[in-house]
């Protein structure tokens, strides 16, 4: 029998995610620094990716993350998955892990939007893909947090459900903080451009507290994904195989075994020199 490929090092998955996306942050604020779109003090991080040529790049990066996100997601669905089924943990597991993947990827698809709707472009659509981004990746993080408790001692660790949990709710403070801040900033704003907000445009304090906020809720998330590194180390996933359907082109051994002959086979028309 044909020995099934296994990729074993899924646990580089998070780390390359959590080195990926702020590096992604930071170059396109360097960039729209540099190319004066910004002021360099503290802007939303929106703010930085709003202009061409770093909002291209930002949405391109944006697009490859968004894609290694949902590959996270689905791999730790399948892992709580297991070990519901395996060690027949709690009945409302399958339950929450279904909920959490579902979250997970309106979450992901959040970000994605924000990434190619700017503000100044489709301001509704790029608002919705935060909140969704935002208030979805927090309560991903609530449904973990209490899968892991649930996994605990098998297939997590009691410290690590504990740091989920705090993230989780330290994530879900700064998510309410840069709403409520960032709508009062708005309401007390009177600039002409919010990109470069000024003291003296109103609602400075406002508008710094909701941008540090989303800065540092944007590595908690971060943070939260790279706590998955010690499970995914303890896993391995086993590649799917193609095959052609049955009658398509004849039996799939009796091709093979054809394919393998006419390779050895120098009269064969097949064979290649």
């Amino acid at each position: 029998m044909e020995k099934p490929e296994i990729l074993s090092d899924l646990h580089y998955l998070p780390i390359i995610l959590f080195v990926a996306l702020p590096s992604t942050f930071i170059l396109t604020y360097i960039m729209a620094v540099l190319l004066n779109h910004v002021e360099a003090g503290f802007p939303y991080i929106s703010d930085a990716a709003t202009y061409a040529p770093e909002s291209c790049i930002f949405a391109q990066f944006i697009n490859m993350i968004t894609a290694l996100m949902c590959f996270i997601i689905y791999i730790r669905y399948s892992q709580v998955k297991m070990c519901s089924i395996i060690y027949r943990h709690q009945t409302s597991l399958p339950r929450w892990n279904n909920a959490a993947l579902i979250l997970g990827l309106v979450s992901n698809l959040g970000l994605s939007i924000v990434a190619n709707f700017q503000e100044t472009s489709v301001i509704v659509v790029h608002l919705i893909g935060a909140l969704l981004c935002f208030g979805c990746g927090a309560a991903y993080f609530w449904i973990q947090a209490m899968c892991s408790y649930y996994m605990h001692p098998i297939g997590c660790s009691l410290r690590i459900a504990y740091l989920r949990l705090v993230l989780s709710a330290f994530c879900t403070v700064c998510f309410f903080v840069i709403l409520v801040t960032g709508i009062l900033a708005h309401m007390a704003y009177n600039g002409t451009n919010p990109r470069k907000w000024y003291k003296d445009d109103g609602g400075w304090e406002l508008h710094v507290v909701s941008t540090v906020a989303e800065w540092i809720c944007a590595i908690g998330f971060c943070a939260y994904i790279l706590t998955f590194t010690d499970e995914f180390r303890e896993i391995q996933l086993i590649q799917p195989k193609v095959a052609y359907k049955d009658g398509q082109f004849g039996n799939n051994d009796e091709m093979l075994a054809e394919s393998q002959n006419a390779g050895d086979d120098p009269q064969s028309p097949r064979s290649v020199t």
